[in-house]
């Protein structure tokens, strides 16, 4: 008996090793997903990647056995090889154009000059020209131009093939490892913004871009050129949208590229360069069209689920009506600071989290999973307020009733 229960014990510590195994696995694929999902350029890799190799250490003891320490480290090595794997799968540095000047995507040319802007093209030197997408539109005689300045703005997409981008380029200038076949303008996408950001609105340009690999293979990539209302890169409006409004179109488009990469563009090898070519350039034409239509109807899903969500508000079931209450309610825990924007953030029940000014103004209010505010506590985003500040904001709020 006494073998028997010693036997049973080792297995019952094996079973709950690899349960304990098994949550890690789930883990860590899960930080892959959400870095591939915030990363500008990880629709590269994010349908083809089957396995990542890191090497991190893990301390049990001393002052480097700090949990928030090793997350840290865990996040930025698994960062930095999908980084290389990116710019090993990419033609291009992704959310930078070429610049055909500076033989290079990491000047200062390769970057639009607002979240607004987008390509039109090249100058005779090589340096890529941007364009305000409303101006643009205005002078290309748009039907939908005067939408685009309406509240909340219209959806506009152009199409073009890279000739006309190209037009002005002096061969000269031109340089032969990198091909641009054609592009995507799309805007006005409706982002989340702070106050002194100015309109919420954000208008991509987004490329497919063709090179050559060390072996002479054509590689096909789809680039998105962008900046956010703060004029940040493009990868950190993950922290205001759970999910981007374009990332599912991006990675129908990427799909298709990857096809196109396997054929080399070629019609089975019995054609000739030339007429190739010219199917090469019609099959990424049908791809940009195809993610135009696709990027259209998912902005027309999302306003729906908008109209949908002004229902509920309506009828009482949003997370705004209860702010008050929640900021009457919460404990000194439930109140945090955002260390961006300094506006005080109110953890209710059920993930109602409410926004609010310094001044006791409700800026906004959501929902968040336990999750997420999590994250956005061990990432530093989030602090806990001080005794003083959580009894100010509800000093304030109690003011404001007293004055309706």
């Amino acid at each position: 008996m006494v073998g028997r229960a010693w036997w049973g014990t080792i297995l019952h510590v094996e079973d709950r090793v690899l349960a304990l195994g098994e949550i890690a696995w789930d883990v860590l694929h899960r930080i892959v997903r959400d870095l591939l999902a915030r990363k500008v350029g990880g629709h590269l890799v994010e349908a083809s990647l089957e396995r990542i190799e890191f090497a991190l250490p893990l301390a049990l003891r001393g002052a480097e056995a700090d949990p928030r320490r090793f997350a840290e480290s865990l996040a930025a090595a698994i960062d930095a090889v999908l980084d290389d794997l990116v710019l090993q799968a990419a033609s291009f540095r992704p959310g930078h154009a070429f610049c055909h000047r500076c033989a290079s995507a990491a000047c200062e040319h390769s970057e639009p000059p607002s979240c607004r802007h987008v390509f039109v093209g090249y100058a005779p030197t090589g340096m890529p020209r941007w364009e305000d997408f409303a101006q643009h539109c205005l002078a290309i005689r748009h039907p939908d131009v005067d939408l685009l300045y309406a509240a909340p703005p219209a959806f506009v997409t152009l199409v073009q093939d890279a000739a006309p981008l190209r037009s002005a380029l002096l061969p000269a200038f031109a340089v032969g490892s990198y091909e641009l076949l054609g592009q995507l303008s799309a805007g006005f996408f409706p982002v989340r913004t702070r106050a002194e950001e100015g309109r919420g609105v954000l208008a991509l340009t987004f490329q497919v871009a063709l090179s050559q690999s060390a072996s002479g293979r054509p590689r096909y990539g789809l680039n998105i050129l962008g900046r956010t209302p703060a004029g940040e890169d493009l990868g950190m409006l993950w922290e205001r949208h759970a999910e981007l409004p374009w990332r599912r179109s991006v990675r129908w488009a990427q799909s298709a590229l990857a096809s196109l990469e396997r054929t080399g563009g070629r019609d089975g090898g019995r054609r000739s360069a030339e007429i190739s070519a010219v199917q090469r350039d019609q099959r990424v034409a049908g791809i940009l069209r195809g993610m135009a239509r696709r990027l259209e109807r998912d902005l027309r899903a999302r306003a729906r689920r908008t109209e949908h969500a002004q229902d509920r508000h309506e009828a009482g079931d949003r997370p705004t009506r209860m702010a008050v209450t929640d900021v009457r309610a919460a404990s000194p825990e439930a109140v945090l600071v955002d260390e961006r924007s300094g506006t005080l953030v109110v953890l209710g029940d059920r993930g109602r989290t409410h926004f609010f000014t310094a001044e006791g103004r409700l800026v906004s209010s959501v929902r968040y999973s336990r999750e997420a505010i999590e994250r956005k506590r061990k990432l530093g985003l989030w602090r806990d307020a001080s005794a003083e500040e959580a009894e100010t904001l509800r000093v304030r709020i109690q003011e404001q009733d007293r004055q309706v």
